[in-house]
C-alpha cells in the first residue's frame, strides 16, 4: 500500500483534457512524476506545460503505441507505479442507428485501449513492487443504462469485467 504518492511514477492515458487532465493534476500536485498521453500534440503540450508533467503523443488503440508509452515511462519516469487507463469516448447514438463502425470505434477506444495499455505496462507495474491500475469506467453499463449510450455502456461493463483480479502467475 502507498503511504504517499510523492515521487511515484504515474501514466495517465487520455490525460490532455477532461477527466484525465484532472487526474494528472491531482497526482502532479501531490508530488508524483506524471506522463500523460493522448492523440493531440497541441493539447498535450499545453496541458503538460500547465501541470508541469511529461507527455507523449500516442494512440493507445495501437499495441505498438502502448509499448512506446511503457518505454517512455521507463526512460523518463524510471518505471510505472500507477497506470490510469482513462482514454475513452462517449458518443451519443440511438441503438437503432448504431453502425458496425460505431460499435468497433467505441469498443476499440474504451475497452481495447484499456486492455492494451495494461498489457504494455504490466511488466513495469510488476517490477515496481507496488503497481496499481486505475480505470476510468462508469455506472453506465454495469449499473444503469442511458438512452443513446448502449455501446458506451457495454464498453464500460467490459472494462469492469476485464479488471477482475488474476492469479499472480498470470501477471508475471
Amino acid at each position: 500500500m502507498f503511504t504517499s504518492i510523492a515521487g511515484r511514477a504515474v501514466v495517465v492515458t487520455g490525460g490532455s483534457r477532461g477527466i484525465g487532465k484532472g487526474i494528472a493534476a491531482v497526482f502532479a500536485c501531490n508530488g508524483a512524476r506524471v506522463l500523460i498521453t493522448g492523440r493531440s500534440e497541441q493539447d498535450l503540450a499545453a496541458t503538460a506545460e500547465e501541470l508541469g508533467v511529461s507527455y507523449l503523443a500516442a494512440d493507445v488503440a495501437s499495441k505498438a503505441d502502448c509499448q512506446l508509452v511503457a518505454g517512455c515511462a521507463a526512460d523518463r519516469l524510471g518505471g510505472i507505479d500507477v497506470l490510469c487507463a482513462n482514454a475513452g469516448i462517449f458518443p451519443d447514438t440511438r441503438l437503432a442507428d448504431i453502425t458496425e463502425e460505431d460499435i468497433d470505434h467505441v469498443l476499440g477506444t474504451n475497452l481495447k485501449v484499456t486492455i492494451l495499455s495494461v498489457q504494455a505496462c504490466l511488466p513495469l507495474l510488476a517490477r515496481s513492487g507496488r503497481g496499481r491500475v486505475i480505470l476510468t469506467s462508469s455506472i453506465t453499463g454495469p449499473i444503469t443504462g442511458y438512452p443513446g449510450w448502449t455501446h458506451y455502456g457495454a464498453s464500460k461493463a467490459g472494462q469492469l469485467g476485464f479488471m477482475l483480479p488474476e492469479s499472480p502467475e498470470a501477471v508475471s
